[in-house]
């Protein structure tokens, strides 16, 4: 976004600010990411206010042709968004800024410059308002809460305190741990969209495992998520280096790997994948967040279906539907919207789906066809959510020779080839004929006959054994004589 945009809005936050008597201070993250260097893709500006920061929101949403949302009335807490801008508005939550300060969550965010201030030299950092020692801290790459009840407070700051460790690549101070630990029980009581936000946040990042490992440590997963933490101790047997739980966390931390840039893919693969993977499915939650999400809850069902054989042989058959049959009820649980509850149950249904693929000795266009057929958009998806499950599985019976690596790559390559450049051959071939056209050719009435023989049609077409509208009608004509769909 144009700086010159933002701040632009900035100058009619101080312009109203000082028409009404109020005081403007621009604190916390903004701060400390121009000390980081750090630019934000969704601008976000934390705007502290002597008093009445409601109607002052309420000033700033009309004359920008903004919206007002609501945060936290009775604390006074409101945001503003105008032409993609958020302003986040808040009420001192103590008489003076500096005791504001002291009651935010960590030091590196306990940063602050009176607006004006700031406009007239943006790059002045030598006058800002630190009296916690946050700009220390922050060169320290430390994260330090503010005070012994931080998280109490707000226990969605232990969730804040993962994130960070994960976008800023900080360490946590050491004292923060115990501190966690004694609000973790708390988390219960938090919105479960402000803890959704978290998480994908994290995911969203390039270091997700690591903030994981460390929400664990705090005994966070256990609270969040306690179907993940039934997966606890479950061996998996020579397949596996890992128990479920961690074989889950370790796919979490391939997905790291492997979607920061896709480097061990082909080069023409990187670009497309890479953009894949950042669109949004919904409003600022991408599928790279997703994915990982999904990485994370993939084997969920193991717990439920873990079978020991003769000679120890341990077997999970149907965990991949058990998985799926839970996620429902925990995406609501966070509040996720139909559209990503749809694709992470479809993630964890056929996470096994291109394993199997794999074993085939000849990859058919009908395969492919089926394959994209069943997931759409969402196959790729699939595919390197699969790449990071298999690449999280290094027991003693898990195929790991590099041979073996490198075939099921080549496999996984050449099915993302017919899906980003050959889309029109076996994924989503033209039509050739449509239902109408159908109908009226073979004296059809509307219903579900008409589209299982457009479905045979097209699955035809992708394998390569028609290319035209009169083979097409040809082919439903022999369906229909035989009385049925093969």
């Amino acid at each position: 976004m144009d700086p010159k945009f933002t701040h632009k809005i900035l100058e009619t936050v101080e312009s109203l600010a000082r028409a009404q008597g109020r005081s403007v201070a621009l604190v916390g993250g903004v701060l400390r990411d121009q000390l980081l260097g750090r630019a934000s893709a969704h601008p976000n500006f934390d705007l502290a206010v002597d008093r009445g920061a409601l109607e002052l929101a309420q000033a700033l949403a009309k004359q920008l042709k903004g919206t007002v949302v609501p945060l936290d009335e009775e604390a006074g807490s409101v945001r503003v968004v105008a032409g993609g801008v958020e302003l986040d508005l808040n009420d001192y939550r103590a008489p003076t800024l500096q005791g504001d300060l002291a009651l935010r969550d960590f030091t590196v965010n306990a940063l602050a410059v009176p607006l004006a201030d700031w406009l007239a030299h943006p790059g002045r950092t030598d006058q800002w308002i630190d009296p916690l020692g946050g700009k220390k801290h922050l060169a320290e790459k430390r994260l330090v809460p503010c005070y012994a009840g931080t998280f109490q407070a707000d226990p969605l700051r232990i969730l804040r305190a993962g994130r960070f460790l994960a976008q800023l690549d900080f360490s946590v101070d050491g004292s923060a741990v115990p501190l966690m630990r004694s609000a973790v029980a708390q988390l219960a009581l938090v919105a479960s969209e402000r803890i959704r936000e978290e998480l994908l946040l994290i995911m969203a990042t390039d270091r997700a495992h690591l903030a994981l490992v460390f929400l664990d440590r705090a005994e966070v997963l256990d609270v969040l998520l306690p179907e993940l933490a039934q997966g606890r101790g479950v061996d998996q047997g020579d397949f596996h280096h890992l128990d479920v739980f961690g074989h889950q966390l370790e796919a979490v931390r391939q997905g790291d790997r492997i979607l920061s840039d896709f480097a061990e893919f082909s080069e023409d693969l990187r670009e497309v994948l890479t953009s894949y993977c950042a669109a949004d499915v919904t409003d600022r939650h991408t599928r790279k967040a997703l994915i990982k999400w999904a990485a994370l809850l993939h084997d969920v069902g193991k717990p439920l279906m873990r079978q020991v054989h003769a000679e120890d042989e341990i077997w999970f058959i149907g965990h991949e539907h058990a998985g799926a049959d839970l996620i429902p009820s925990l995406v609501e649980r966070f509040r996720f919207s139909n559209r990503e509850a749809a694709l992470t149950t479809s993630l964890v249904r056929h996470h096994l789906r291109p394993g199997f693929l794999s074993r085939e000795s000849d990859l058919t266009r009908r395969a492919v066809y089926r394959f994209y057929k069943d997931l759409g958009d969402d196959g790729p998806a699939c595919l390197i959510m699969w790449w990071c499950d298999r690449m999280a599985t290094r027991g003693r019976q898990s195929q790991t020779l590099p041979e073996q690596i490198a075939g099921q790559r080549a496999f996984l390559e050449t099915m993302l080839r017919e899906y980003f450049f050959k889309p029109e051959e076996s994924v989503a071939p033209p039509k050739l004929i449509d239902g109408r056209q159908l109908m009226q050719a073979l004296g059809l009435q509307p219903g579900p006959m008409v589209g299982r023989l457009l479905d045979a049609v097209e699955e035809a077409q992708a394998e390569g054994r028609i290319h035209s509208a009169q083979e097409a009608l040809a082919l439903a004509r022999s369906t229909l004589d035989d009385k049925g769909i093969a």
